[in-house]
């Protein structure tokens, strides 16, 4: 079996208006030699060599002093695990790939027969709004399988819908630490976090969620949010197209919402004389807000 491709968590694509080093350049070049891919197995044969090609390519535009790097065994070595390193946060389809095989592995029941059996019981009583009993059943299945991801992340559920948000708080991030790039996770922590008006933390949450999964619309609308609250209308109204655009396409429900805090947004725009950013940006974004 295949070591899986670790993903490094630094979110480097968001300081990528600083000056960028040797290993982020051909870290960015080598996004083109997979960007196609669709299998893991096959990205993992193809890393290296992808690796390699954007070396030689990259070298022939650095400058001295970083050909300089490249020019022993070690300095190589050093740009090469670097590179590696920070790979997925440059390619999206690497990223993409990594979460996906990620996924398969967490999200789904335990190889425990006697912990899915918990799970599910917990599942039933949480259905049926008993907490106390759901939680002490979710708490036995990771008992039996302390790394089972959806039972951790149900006992989070059953905490949150009574309002604890704190406890809910705990075991998200419990599997955070097993799944750091779980959607649902990362979703419902930064709703917990809101909820006790934390928003440094839920701002924070939002930002992974939309970085490892940019297609989910519910990151940006998150974001949108907690921007408007702090007043930062300008970069609340760039998340808010984005997500707005997502629920449109989907045919969602949610679009209301979305709809609802476009409403918000232009009655304080108007407030404070700046009705025509909220015109500005949809003209950007080509959607006509009603």
């Amino acid at each position: 079996m295949k070591k899986t491709l670790a993903l490094t968590l630094s979110l480097f694509v968001f300081s990528q208006l600083q000056s960028q080093t040797l290993s982020e350049k051909i870290a960015k070049n080598a996004c083109k030699f997979l960007d196609k891919i669709t299998d893991i197995n096959v990205l993992q044969d193809s890393i290296k060599g992808s690796i390699i090609k954007s070396m030689l390519e990259t070298r022939e535009q650095s400058s001295l002093e970083e050909q300089k790097q490249m020019t022993t065994v070690e300095g190589i070595r050093g740009t090469m695990k670097q590179v590696f390193d920070i790979l997925p946060s440059y390619c999206y389809n690497v990223r993409k790939l990594v979460i996906d095989n990620k996924r398969s592995m967490f999200y789904g029941l335990s190889t425990n027969v006697k912990a899915n059996k918990y799970f599910d019981k917990g599942n039933k009583y949480l259905e049926s709004r008993n907490f106390k009993k759901a939680i002490k059943n979710f708490k036995s299945s990771i008992k039996i399988d302390p790394n089972f991801v959806y039972a951790i992340d149900h006992l989070a559920i059953a905490y949150r819908r009574q309002k604890n948000f704190k406890k809910a708080i705990k075991y998200y991030k419990k599997s955070l630490e097993i799944f750091p790039e779980g959607n649902l996770a990362l979703l419902n922590i930064a709703v917990c976090y809101a909820s006790l008006k934390d928003d440094e933390n839920a701002i924070d949450n939002y930002q992974k969620l939309k970085f490892y999964y940019p297609n989910d619309p519910e990151g940006y609308f998150g974001l949108a949010k907690l921007l408007f609250i702090k007043k930062d209308y300008e970069n609340a109204l760039d998340n808010l197209f984005i997500a707005h655009r997502m629920y449109i396409e989907a045919d969602s429900e949610y679009q209301k919402d979305s709809q609802k805090l476009f409403d918000y947004i232009a009655a304080e725009l108007d407030k404070i004389g700046k009705s025509e950013m909220l015109e500005r940006k949809a003209k950007e974004n080509n959607i006509t807000i009603h």
